[in-house]
Order: structure tokens, then sequence, then C-alpha cells
């Protein structure tokens, strides 16, 4: 028997929750942004709330405005969010309806989460896994409740989005680590207009059958105290077992699936008679009087709830739009490291090859900082990498710090901001450029919108390591450029460091940022194996050496001279470009300036463009494919801020146009610049 405070609490919610339904569609045209209501959702949405602590992690989903004010946010406030408003308490106005974030320590913490459907299963599980790591190994950092009581994890969905294959990659890291996440699948037997006869062959429930080590368990979620009472069990469950369990609701969908996509649009008539025939809000209210609270007790909750909504919505249509000028804010957080520190060339340093620099980079991050942890494909003790740039570092810090992942490269790239917003830093990797793309989704829909759809309360702090670039034939999926696709993403920082000394120093600054890095690591660059390549080698810095993102460097000078007679150009390169154009530059000694970007974004434009005005000609030479590539758009930045300084057409020089690298060697010598093609760009360019 649940106590009638706790049944008329719901019940005013619920009030609350319909008159806001209602109140949105009777203003159509001021609600104008697309947004979703919970209606029929609301009992299990309540039920769930009213159990879950403070030191507590919850990801809402789209429908989840009664799970958002059972947590104890205001109708108002979500409000503000529905309107788009400057004082939105989650987003500033930059977020659909029911996308909170939170942090405090009065409720749970939400941290950002997208509206593509099942994406927000990866993120929050990977929370359940840094929860796990901090109470197994730096308990003094897990913030617990009352009574010691540990902390759960709880992940919203809707049962169509359970088909999203990153569902399955969470389904499976959070069985095979056992870790203490819920997965309350909503299920109301849509998916926009698409049904669950068309859609699916199972429901939730059954599907998670499928994954051993998965506790499961079935309820009527529109029926409050059926709800109230599981969504007990199994919050408590998980409290005290630290087990994974997926709970299956079933509920009406009574609204529109969004006010842009209604109704009335797909449903027919017999379809929401039905559903209108579990509506939580009747069933409550019978029920309460069954036990005995009065008729008029009932009516004064709702008379009251459509009063203060209506006041709500007026104050909030009322409140003022965002300012104009915040627009730009919080796209990253506040990097501290701006100078290059600490020693660069000891004396006496022994030279390192850039796999090692970039090893014994991370080995002594690791060592100051027990929160870094590292983890994916191969990575673990037993082989350290398929480039053995993890070597020994499984056997120094243990399992549960360095550790293979299956293949799941979106589990990997998503589970950082989970594990970021528990105060880990997470070092992870793709085996190659090429294989990012599993992972690119996360990428692009969580990590790198976190910081800026939160207003800065979720910036991910994390390090993604991705070898890329071709050699000795790798062939087409080894061997790909990305930093084109990558540098299409706003939110994220990108890296290509081309000498062992600015792999170690990069490596650090990137650990202290406190932003997604991304570290592209040119695998013909690891060993200096490549003829050519052998001043990739460096003596190691010091401990203490950081280079900050950012800056480039001019790795060859042209004479001053021959500046002042106009007989110089400069080359802006990164990577293995550097030593392309060093091979270059000797066949015009004193004529040629290079530049070493080092830092993709950000991009160190300032000193781009001075050495571009001092020379007047420019070769941007890339190793990916040249047309519409980063280095294309570069050259034309280029061309457009020194324009009255060029004595020629920017020229870029990069691989041939081709979908991938050949595996045949000379196919691949074929399409990738070299030596003498810079030559022959170089001669264009001096000779004018």
């Amino acid at each position: 028997m649940t106590d009638n405070s706790i049944l008329l609490n719901a019940y005013r919610l619920m009030c609350l929750v319909k008159s806001m339904a209602d109140i949105y569609e009777a203003n159509r045209s001021t609600c104008k942004y697309v947004h979703s209501t919970s209606r029929g959702h609301e009992a299990i949405q309540l039920a769930t709330a009213f159990h879950l602590q403070p030191q507590d992690f919850v990801s809402p989903y789209y429908r989840d405005e009664s799970l958002i004010l059972g947590l104890g946010f205001t109708p108002y406030q979500q409000m503000l969010q529905l309107l788009a408003k400057g004082e939105d308490v989650f987003t500033g106005g930059r977020e659909y309806y029911s996308h909170p974030n939170y942090r405090g320590y009065d409720k749970p913490t939400i941290i950002h989460q997208s509206s593509a459907t099942g994406m927000q299963a990866i993120p929050t599980t990977g929370i359940a896994q840094g929860i796990q790591y901090l109470e197994r190994h730096l308990p003094e950092k897990l913030i617990k409740g009352k009574e010691e009581e540990l902390p759960v994890v709880l992940c919203s969905l809707g049962d169509a989005s359970v088909t999203e294959g990153e569902v399955s990659e969470a389904f499976q890291f959070a069985v095979l680590k056992q870790l203490p996440v819920i997965y309350l699948v909503q299920d109301n037997n849509w998916g926009i207009s698409v049904t669950a006869e068309e859609a699916r062959a199972m429901n939730a429930y059954e599907f998670a059958a499928g994954f051993a080590g998965m506790n499961r368990i079935q309820v009527d979620g529109s029926d409050f105290e059926a709800s109230y009472n599981l969504m007990q069990h199994v919050i408590n469950t998980v409290r005290e077992k630290r087990i994974p369990f997926l709970v299956h609701a079933r509920v009406p969908l009574l609204g529109h699936h969004t006010s842009g996509v209604r109704k009335e649009f797909y449903r027919k008539e017999e379809d929401l008679a039905k559903h209108q025939l579990h509506d939580p809000v009747p069933q409550l209210r019978k029920r309460l009087l069954e036990k005995g609270v009065e008729e008029h007790m009932l009516l004064e909750i709702e008379s009251t709830a459509q009063k203060n909504i209506a006041a709500d919505f007026a104050r909030a249509v009322a409140s003022p739009e965002p300012d104009p000028l915040t627009v730009h804010d919080h796209v990253f957080a506040a990097s501290s490291i701006t100078d290059e520190k600490g020693e660069r060339n000891p004396a006496g340093a022994d030279k390192v090859i850039m796999v090692d620099a970039a090893l014994f980079a991370i080995r002594e991050i690791m060592e100051q900082h027990p929160e870094a942890v590292l983890y994916g494909q191969d990575v673990g003790r037993r082989l350290g990498g398929v480039f053995r740039e993890a070597a020994t570092l499984g056997e120094q810090f243990g399992d549960h710090r360095v550790f293979n992942t299956a293949i799941q490269e979106a589990y990997v790239v998503g589970s950082c901001a989970g594990m970021s917003a528990v105060g880990l830093k997470p070092i992870v990797e793709v085996q190659f450029a090429d294989y990012i793309y599993p992972g690119f989704n996360q990428l692009v829909t969580e990590i790198s919108k976190s910081c800026y759809l939160s207003c800065g309360k979720f910036p991910v702090s994390m390090i993604l390591r991705v070898p890329i670039g071709a050699y000795g034939g790798g062939g087409p999926y080894h061997s790909g450029s990305v930093e084109t696709t990558l540098l299409s993403v706003k939110g994220i920082k990108v890296v290509y460091p081309s000498n062992a000394a600015d792999m170690k120093g990069l490596m650090k600054a990137a650990y202290y940022d406190p932003n997604p890095v991304v570290m592209l690591e040119h695998k013909g660059l690891y060993w200096s194996k490549v003829p050519g390549t052998e001043e990739a080698k460096t003596a190691e810095p010091a401990a203490d050496y950081i280079l900050p993102l950012g800056k480039a460097n001019i790795v060859l000078a042209a004479e001053d001279m021959m500046i002042a007679n106009g007989e110089t150009c400069v080359v802006i390169t990164y990577g293995m470009g550097v030593y392309w154009a060093k091979a270059a530059a000797k066949h015009f000694p004193g004529q040629v300036e290079i530049v070493d970007l080092r830092t993709l974004y950000p991009l160190d434009e300032a000193l781009v463009f001075e050495r571009v005005k001092k020379h007047g000609k420019c070769l941007v030479l890339t190793e990916e494919q040249q047309r519409n590539s980063f280095a294309e758009a570069l050259a034309g930045r280029i061309s457009k801020h020194c324009f009255q300084y060029l004595d020629a057409p920017v020229e870029v020089m990069g691989a041939l146009n081709l979908p991938a690298v050949p595996m045949n060697m000379g196919l691949e010598q074929a399409m990738l610049p070299n030596e003498m093609k810079t030559v022959a760009i170089l001669d264009q360019l001096l000779s004018g």
C-alpha cells in the first residue's frame, strides 16, 4: 500500500503536466519550437523520480517532463526551455524542451544528452562505468548519499530507440562489467508514425534476454502504485547489489509525437481511444477516491494546477529572449595551458621515437593522476596496442586503469562523456583513422555539443588517440586521413604532431585541457621507418614539458636576403607533409620556409598569416585528398586575409582525389604527395 501523501503528490504533479500540455496546445503559435509532452507517461516517470536521490545520475529523454518535475524542477523552469528563453536554467535557450542538464547537490546530476534517440545510452553507461571505477579505486572521490548510500544511474529510453545499434553497445558493456545502471524503457507502441509491429521483432524486455547478466522486469507504466513499488524495488536493488537492470514499462501515448508531428496525421480514432483507456490521471484519481480522499480535495488540486500553470506560462512568455551576444559562449571550457613550459631539450637526453614519446607522456600522466584511465581495442597488457603505443602501461598500472574494450568504437568514444562527468579523465583510442566512423555519431552528437549546450556545465575532458596516414601498403582501410572530417565538427580540438618532442608536449597539454582533444598520430612517423623522417626522433623532453595547443612552429627558415629580394615562399603543412617539404626544400637552398601547424584546431592563424605576408608566396601541403579538404579551406582563408601581400595564387597540394588509398605500394605512392611532387610545385611558385 502506498501512502496517500505520495499518491496526492503524484496526482498534483500529473495535474500540472496535463495543464501544461493543454496550455501548450491552446497556444501553438506561441509555443513555436518543437516539443513533446509526457501525457500518458506520467505515472512511470514520477514513480521513478520519487526514488532518485541527489547522489544519483539520470538521463531523461525528450518526453520526460514528468520525470523532470518529479526531480524537483518547476513548470516555469521547463517553460523557459520550451520557449527557448534566455533565463532557461538548463541551456540558456539553446536546447529543446525536456533536454535538461544539471549539476548541483540537491538533485540528481543530469549530463547533456542529445535528441538522437538512443544515443544517450552510451554516455549514461559511461557514467556508471566511472562510478564503478571510483567506488573500487578512488572511493574518496565518490559522492554518496545519506547513510553512505551509493549512487545509481538511470537512463530513460523510448522503446523504439532500443533498435539502435549503440543501445546494444551500451547494454553489452553494462552486463560485461556489471554496472549500476537502470535502463527505463517506456513503450507506447509508437516510433513517430511507425508501430511496434512494423519496426521490431521483440520488445525491449524480450530483447534484453539476449544480454546475459541483464536483470529485467515489466510493469504497467500507467499504474502509478505498481510503478512506484516496482521502481522502489529496482532502484534499491541496484543501489545495494551494483548490477544492471532493464525496466520495460508499457504506457499509452496520449499526446502528439511532437508539436510538429501531430497524432491526427497518422493515428486512427480506435488507436487513440484504446490508449485513452489507460490514461494515468483518471486511474490515479479513481484510486485516491477509493482510498478515502474527498472529491473536493481533488477538485482543488486540479483547479490550483490550472491557475498556477496559466500564471507560470504568462510569466515565461514575458521573460527576456537570450542576448545574441552570448551565442559564442561556452564552445569550449577555458584551458589553463597557454604557454610553453618545461625543458624541451634536457641536457643528455636520449632521442626517442614518436610512439615512445606518446607512451612516456601517458605513463607520466598516469603516475601523477589516478583519475586517468586508458582504454580501447587491444590496448591492454596482453598487446599494448597494435602499434605497441600502450606497451607496458597495463603491467604498470593494472587492468582497471588500462584495459581492452570490444569492437565498439561508439562506446569507446561516447563513454568518455559519462566518465568525464564523474571526474575521470579518459584517454581512449581507435585502432586506425579509418575506424573512427562508427564512433563519429557519439563524437558529433554527444561529445562535441556537451559544453555548448550545457552552458559550460559539462565540458567533456578526454583524449581520443587516432593512428592516421598512409605508408608501406597499409591498404584502403588502414591508411586514410580524416582531419577534414574531424575539423567539420565544432566543439572538439584536433592535434597533429610531427615529431617526438611535439608529441609529448601536446599530449600533456591535451590531458590538462578540459575539452575533447583528438590526437592524430601518423603511423609512418611512429618509428621513423619511412626514409627521410629521421628527424621525427628528438631528445625526449622533461616530464614537466608542456606545449600549448594552437601554436604552430617554423621548422625551417628561409634566408633573410632572399626574403628581402622576394625569392622565397612558405610551406604550411603538418604531419608527414613536414618531411616532404623538408626534402623538397633542399632543392632550393635558403628559399623555403616551413611552418608546421602542429594543431589543426585551434589553428595558429596569426603565425600563418604573418609568414605568408612575409614571403608573398605560399603552398599548403597535406596528405589528404586535396579536393574540398581542410588544406583548400585554409588556402582560401590565406588568400582572403593576405590578398594584398600575395605575389601568386596560394597553391595547394594533397593526395589524388581517390576514394581510398590503394594497397599496392606503387599505386599508394602514385596517389600521395612526395618530395618530387612538392619540388615541382615549389619550382612553379619560385620561378613565378
